[in-house]
């Protein structure tokens, strides 16, 4: 595999996120030489970086297998006006979560912070442990540690792994309170540069149906007909008009494969919009 150089590598950050620790296998993975490895503060700041820097490649998460699909990421990738921009490769890491603090008594936490998704992945574990603990919504769970590490408070804990653990010097209070175990999180890689192609190819396309009776099953029948597999399936509002929505599904399947080409031209006969988001490699 030929290696890959670019400039940059942008991820949702502070270092020890599940998205860095996604980066570094990606980069790792596929052979690419990233100058730099720069965390961001939020989804949308990954995004818009991208889409200025011409060589780059972005780690964003897409779906976890508790909650679903980061709606986040895809609300801001459809933002992008750079056609080029496409994912390039996939990748799925286990989430175990912690929680951490500069305090050793977990009796005397009051406060505890961390991405949504987090907290509600440990929500019986909060119930049980934290009921009166104040939850607070922050941009990752390594943001989540970072603040925790450099407060005065000896009160306040952050749900994170135990990567960022080591890096913020905080102790473990508390591990594996996962609601679930297998808990894991799958992670798009976005790119202008394509990647060393694999066996396992998938195709993601989001799309509008037009508004008449049957219109989604026809988009289904057109897949089936074609003998593609689905491999996920998801709904967004389109934020245009109540009632209409945008379809997000991935296909079993490259985009330079004869059937996919041709069922997507046939899908384009029955959609309001239609927009391939990349044909990509399972890593």
């Amino acid at each position: 595999m030929s290696e890959i150089s670019i400039e940059n590598t942008y991820y949702l950050g502070p270092d020890g996120s599940n998205s860095h620790l996604a980066m570094k296998n990606f980069l790792s993975l596929c052979n690419i030489n990233s100058k730099n490895n720069v965390p961001l503060r939020s989804i949308r700041d990954v995004v818009e970086a991208i889409e200025k820097d011409f060589s780059s490649f972005a780690v964003l998460p897409i779906e976890n297998s508790i909650e679903g699909i980061v709606r986040e990421t895809i609300d801001n990738f459809l933002k992008t006006k750079d056609s080029l921009i496409k994912i390039q490769g996939e990748i799925s890491i286990p989430i175990k979560h912690l929680l951490l603090s500069k305090n050793s008594k977990p009796d005397e936490i009051k406060k505890i912070y961390s991405h949504p998704q987090a907290l509600a992945q440990c929500s019986e574990y909060l119930y049980k442990n934290y009921r009166n603990a104040e939850l607070i919504d922050v941009s990752s769970t390594s943001y989540a540690a970072h603040k925790v590490s450099i407060s005065e408070n000896y009160d306040i804990a952050a749900i994170a792994n135990e990567t960022c653990a080591e890096i913020f010097n905080l102790n473990i209070l508390s591990d594996d309170i996962n609601n679930e175990k297998g808990n894991s999180t799958r992670f798009y890689i976005f790119g202008r540069n394509k990647l060393a192609k694999k066996e396992e190819s998938k195709t993601s396309i989001i799309l509008s149906t037009k508004n008449e009776p049957g219109a989604l099953c026809k988009v289904l029948q057109i897949l089936f007909r074609h003998d593609i597999n689905l491999s996920y399936l998801d709904s967004r509002p389109s934020k245009k008009r109540l009632g209409e929505y945008l379809f997000l599904i991935e296909l079993e399947g490259h985009i330079e494969e004869f059937k996919i080409k041709t069922a997507i031209t046939e899908l384009s006969s029955y959609t309001n919009f239609i927009k391939i988001l990349g044909s990509f490699y399972k890593y």
